[in-house]
């Protein structure tokens, strides 16, 4: 643990100082992990040129990028500016899913139900659908894929209810809602979710690897790295390298769907 945040410290020093090499800005709200986990074992393979990794906001990623201070910058699309001409490569979704027992009549709910449900003290499921008693949620604790998505998406800087069950990955919450009929859960997308368990559809759109990888499920965001049009030697050399099963299998440890080519 300690090796790794004297990289992640090397990382930002590196960015500031090096003229050579690579640098790279994080641009999305929570950092990166797959991007950030790829330059990290470029650094451990001993690999001579120098790798700069520094967590900026969006504007100032963009303005390094712009003045030659960084080669590539790891940013949600919704954030890349309609003038941007450079090359951009999608290489994730994340995608906040809900779950419920298939003894639940609710198919499709709104996006501001949801917040209802996970915010209000002691919701009930006769306002939502034809079950009755009170909601039980579950849901990811805080720094685990899935809970950065319900910050982002849904919360918008409302709190959870203090009686939402946290668990530290979605395979738990999808065995909590399995054997719980009353159960509502969020997590990421899970493509193959137990039989007990359906997600349900936001605002009218079903989650599906469709619609999640295509980015028109509401909850859905892809993200993407920039580089120039033409990328130099060391940004290209890691273009490459994020086309490699290695780091597909990054993104769906950070709870991602991979975005082929």
């Amino acid at each position: 643990m300690r090796r790794i945040g004297t990289l992640l410290a090397l990382f930002a020093a590196l960015f500031l100082a090096a003229d050579d090499g690579l640098r790279i800005a994080d641009a999305t709200a929570a950092g990166d992990i797959p991007v950030r986990q790829l330059a990290l074992r470029r650094v451990l393979s001993g690999d001579p040129s120098p790798v700069g990794y520094a967590r900026r906001s969006v504007k100032e990623a963009l303005a390094d990028f712009a003045a030659g201070k960084a080669e590539l910058v790891v940013i949600d699309v919704p954030d890349i500016p309609k003038e941007f001409k450079g090359t951009r490569k999608v290489y994730g979704v994340r995608a906040l899913v809900f779950y419920v027992n298939v003894v639940n009549t609710l198919e499709s709910v709104k996006s501001d139900q949801l917040r209802e449900i996970f915010t209000l003290p002691e919701p009930n499921w006769d306002a939502y659908s034809f079950l009755a008693g009170p909601v039980k949620r579950f849901g990811i604790k805080a720094g685990r894929p899935g809970a950065e998505h319900m910050a982002d998406f849904l919360l918008r800087g409302s709190k959870l209810a203090d009686g939402v069950k946290l668990f530290r990955a979605t395979n738990e919450v999808l065995l909590m809602v399995g054997a719980e009929g009353s159960g509502i859960g969020f997590g990421v997308f899970v493509p193959g979710a137990p039989v007990q368990v359906r997600m349900l559809a936001v605002d009218g759109v079903e989650p599906t690897l469709k619609s999640v990888g295509e980015g028109t499920y509401p909850l859905a965001v892809k993200r993407a790295v920039l580089a120039a049009a033409v990328p130099g030697e060391a940004a290209a050399k890691f273009l490459a390298e994020m086309d490699k099963a290695d780091f597909h299998d990054l993104v769906i440890d950070a709870g991602m769907l991979p975005v082929e080519k």
